[in-house]
């Protein structure tokens, strides 16, 4: 197998001035102040005259038309086609809005969303322009349980209609999850660590103060491996299939109100609190530094890329004409692959992937435009967040189609 070369790094993307953040349809203002920076990272691979390069931005939402942008900042000399660049968003519910299709959620700035498009173009061209050297890269996987399912059935209440019984956005600690923890470790020819590439899927949603800029724990996760293998150490995170899945956060109620609230509806989600929070992010970050130390099996690599475009109305009744949705696979090598759809696809889809592709499988949303939600087949009908409750603010309407789940995994090959 040819030799493969690797250069990877990172670019500052923290806002200079208070920005609209993007998340949540109830906070307003801009924001307040910053917790902790923002960033690019980037791994860009090359070997049989192939280039692959995976990017990650601390944002809610990328777009395809930011994804084109970089391109075309870049220019030919990158060597890279929309295919065979993974562009992701951490998920981060703390940081400025880089995708204007979705206002309820979040105004983006357009000034803001060109400073990243040109921080993001210049970092993959100072990428293929560094010098060549040598890839070895190893892999690891583990397990984190600092997760749970967030669909419970119960009864929902509503001044609008009668009770009824739904999915309540509620802990369930029996709900399908992938506790997986994927770590890849890229060295340079002498051993030492020169980027880490990671991935998990859980919901970015447990930073306490929501007003405030942050990465979340992708960042807290990041500052970790740096101060564990190298300062400047870029540091790219992959989003699973967390569309269902947030923190575990069950701590007893704390206010009269909500105590009564759990009497009816059964345990409900307890935001953290700073100290729990840090806790929490804490010990996730030490699972996974433990991991990039830890040994790991090293992977034949020959990158390569391919990506399709599926019809919206293909599985949703009533789409808006002409929306798609990206399904991208990233060939690692033979033995390793990342599995890319835009959308914020549920933990089902996740182990779907994982039963059905031979070797190591990385399931990995929220790259290009994201739709929406994309459940699965068996939460049609059941009233939840994630099967209809979402739309309005998305920007979209319809109905999933029965066979969604079906013609997606055929589609995503």
């Amino acid at each position: 197998m040819p030799d493969t070369f690797f250069a990877a790094g990172r670019s500052d993307i923290t806002p200079v001035m208070p920005l609209p953040l993007a998340g949540y349809v109830d906070r307003a203002g801009p924001s307040a102040g910053v917790r902790d920076p923002l960033e690019l990272n980037a791994i860009l691979l090359e070997g049989d005259g192939r280039r692959v390069a995976m990017l990650c931005a601390d944002t809610l939402f990328v777009t395809a038309d930011l994804k084109a942008r970089i391109l075309e900042l870049a220019g030919g000399s990158l060597g890279l086609d929309a295919a065979a660049l993974l562009f992701v968003a951490s998920h981060t519910h703390t940081a400025p809005a880089l995708d204007p299709s979705k206002p309820l959620l979040g105004r983006a700035d357009p000034e803001y969303v060109e400073l990243v498009a040109r921080r993001a173009a210049a970092l993959l061209l100072d990428l293929a322009r560094a010098e060549r050297r040598p890839c070895r890269v190893t892999y690891r996987a583990g397990i984190a349980e600092h997760a749970i399912n967030r669909r419970r059935f119960g009864w929902q209440v509503s001044l609008r209609r009668l009770p009824r019984r739904g999915v309540l956005r509620a802990p369930d600690p029996t709900g399908p999850r992938d506790e997986t923890l994927h770590v890849f470790r890229c060295d340079d020819p002498d051993g030492r660590p020169a980027a880490v590439l990671w991935s998990y899927a859980c919901h970015p949603v447990g930073f306490p103060a929501a007003r405030y800029i942050s990465a979340d724990f992708p960042g807290v996760v990041r500052e970790a491996l740096r101060a564990a293998l190298g300062a400047q150490l870029p540091v790219v995170f992959l989003q699973g299939c967390a569309g269902d899945i947030r923190p575990r956060e069950l701590a007893p109620a704390r206010t009269v109100a909500r105590r009564l609230a759990e009497r009816v509806l059964g345990k409900l989600f307890t935001p953290f609190t700073p100290a729990e929070y840090t806790a929490w992010a804490g010990s996730l970050a030490e699972r996974v530094v433990a991991l990039a130390r830890a040994p790991g099996a090293e992977l034949a690599l020959a990158p390569r890329a391919a990506a399709g475009q599926l019809a919206l109305d293909r599985i949703l009744d009533g789409a808006p004409a002409g929306r798609t949705i990206t399904l991208q696979r990233l060939e690692l090598g033979p033995a390793a692959r990342i599995m890319a759809v835009s959308a914020e696809p549920v933990a089902d889809y996740g182990l779907l992937l994982r039963a059905r592709e031979d070797g190591v499988v990385v399931p990995v949303g929220y790259s290009d435009t994201v739709f929406g939600y994309l459940p699965s087949g068996r939460m049609l009908g059941q009233h939840g967040y994630e099967d209809e409750g979402f739309m309005a603010s998305f920007g979209i309407s319809g109905r999933f189609r029965a066979d969604l789940e079906r013609v997606i995994m055929a589609s995503w090959v």
